[in-house]
């Protein structure tokens, strides 16, 4: 392929390299598309106005009822001795009910807040966990993209360095056994792309199935990006915001409320009952009565209980249990919240860590390649060194990059723990993704054309010398030595929630 040729095919890929990322998706939009598909997030959705539904009807129990009837009756009536009667009976009925004092009535009512805060609650975790899916499946998309990517540079070097064997093997300067050996890499690089493409199938499958739609591509994490930092940064400060706010801490205090209101519930069984009821029968309605009748009664009735068998004792026994069952419950999620809070501070700094080490190990592994080839050029390095270090330098580019998206999702895992989880979350994390595309864009262009030129002069150089071109130039890590100040993601606050939920919250706390 003579160079005119190489920069007709460069200018192709260029264009398609353009086309893709003008159609590629960004996180926050495969976020938003996954949350709105998501079945399980809407089946929150729909219990949570079933939820919201509790607080009228336990309302409406402390409401008159009103009811009216309307009703036609024949009548036949035999009395020995006197003559027999037969009648047509017909006429509406109007009856009303008070609740003058009917204390578990009350408290179902008291209850009702805390059952539509939990409905509330209950869709505020499903959507954090919608969210945390969505991005975890975005980077795993990345992340088999990018194995492919390595697999296929991997493959590509290989097939450099076993050309240059087999042009050194005819030459009687390289073993049949370096060839072997080359070849065997080779094969197994080649099993490596197999198994990375395989895997990135079902990625984009699992993408797809979670928003509903193909994508032609995904926006990649900028190489001027740099991980974000955390404030606070005491490991405490995160811990006591998750054991506060949590939503499963938050569901466990609801849950302990309303087995406290059920225990009063249970104890308002031995109280009485005291009822205003009203009824009103226009003529010609009145029940057993043969001429037109109407009837207007109205009484105030006490309803005490006395002895129920022992059903009383036992529920209220019963109930108190169920307190002592949601108290645990509670302490147990507090203390699994503040230790998921450290286990997710711990592993971000830790991955920021590593990605810092990984860096350097990247560049340092880049550097070892470039010098082990310059040495097999001169023959003071052999073939297994070549490829020992080329396997070095591109595993270590994959660790880099798995661990920058790992960081990223154990930073969201944080957010989540902390119940601050939400899609402004995501878009601070989606300018990671995008700041600095364009000028990526561009680098990625400017470095295709350094290393096409670059292969063309080393292939005309090398056909002046009468002998094929040696190596290539690998591809740059997407590294740098100093990471400039980058976007950081700060402020703990627990995803708001609506005014009715907040009230009964509030509640909650002050008990």
């Amino acid at each position: 392929m003579n160079k005119r040729t190489m920069a007709g095919a460069l200018l192709v890929f260029t264009g398609v390299a353009y086309a893709g990322a003008a159609a590629a998706v960004d996180l926050l939009t495969v976020v938003e598309q996954s949350t709105d598909r998501d079945a399980d997030l809407a089946a929150f959705r729909a219990g949570s106005r079933a939820a919201g539904e509790a607080v009228p009807k336990a309302r409406a129990a402390l409401l008159p009822q009103l009811e009216a009837g309307w009703g036609r009756a024949y009548n036949s009536t035999v009395t020995e001795g006197l003559p027999n009667t037969h009648y047509w009976q017909n006429g509406w009925t109007v009856a009303l009910t008070q609740p003058v004092f009917d204390w578990s009535r009350w408290t179902t009512y008291k209850q009702a807040d805390f059952v539509q805060a939990r409905g509330a609650v209950d869709l505020a975790r499903a959507q954090q966990s919608a969210i945390l899916r969505a991005v975890q499946t975005y980077f795993d998309e990345l992340a088999a993209e990018d194995e492919l990517t390595r697999a296929n540079d991997y493959t590509a070097a290989l097939d450099v360095h076993l050309d240059e064997l087999r042009r050194r093997r005819r030459a009687g300067e390289a073993t049949v056994i370096d060839v072997q050996e080359a070849e065997a890499a080779r094969e197994q690089a080649q099993s490596q792309q197999l198994d990375a493409r395989d895997d990135l199938q079902l990625k984009r499958l699992a993408l797809e199935h979670i928003t509903g739609q193909r994508f032609a591509g995904l926006s990649r994490l900028s190489d001027a990006a740099v991980m974000p930092g955390l404030h606070p940064d005491d490991v405490e400060s995160w811990a006591s915001q998750a054991e506060a706010h949590d939503y499963t801490v938050q569901l466990k205090q609801i849950d302990r409320r309303i087995a406290e209101l059920e225990v009063e519930k249970a104890r308002a069984a031995r109280l009485p009952v005291v009822n205003l009821t009203a009824s009103h029968t226009p003529a010609g309605a009145a029940s057993g009565y043969i001429r037109p009748t109407t009837t207007t009664t109205a009484m105030l009735s006490v309803s005490i209980p006395i002895f129920e068998g022992g059903a009383t004792s036992a529920n209220i026994d019963e109930k108190l249990a169920l307190e002592d069952r949601a108290q645990d419950e509670l302490v147990a999620a507090t203390r699994l919240a503040g230790a998921s809070a450290r286990e997710y501070w711990s592993r971000f700094l830790a991955g920021v860590a590593r990605i810092e080490a990984l860096s350097r190990l990247v560049q340092s592994s880049r550097a070892a390649l470039n010098a082990t080839q310059v040495g097999y050029r001169v023959g003071s390095r052999g073939s297994t060194d070549v490829l020992r270090a080329s396997d070095s330098f591109f595993a270590n580019r994959r660790d880099l990059i798995r661990a920058r998206y790992a960081t990223i999702v154990g930073l969201l895992q944080l957010k989540a723990a902390t119940a601050s989880l939400n899609l402004d979350e995501v878009a601070r994390v989606n300018e990671l993704v995008l700041n600095g595309e364009d000028r990526q864009a561009v680098a990625h262009v400017d470095a295709q054309h350094a290393a096409v030129d670059a292969k063309v002069e080393r292939a005309a150089v090398g056909a002046k010398m009468g002998r094929p071109a040696v190596g290539t130039e690998m591809p740059r890590a997407l590294v740098r030595a100093e990471p400039p100040q980058g976007v950081i993601l700060t402020d703990l606050h627990p995803a708001a929630i609506d005014a009715a939920v907040q009230r009964a919250l509030a509640s909650i706390h002050q008990q």
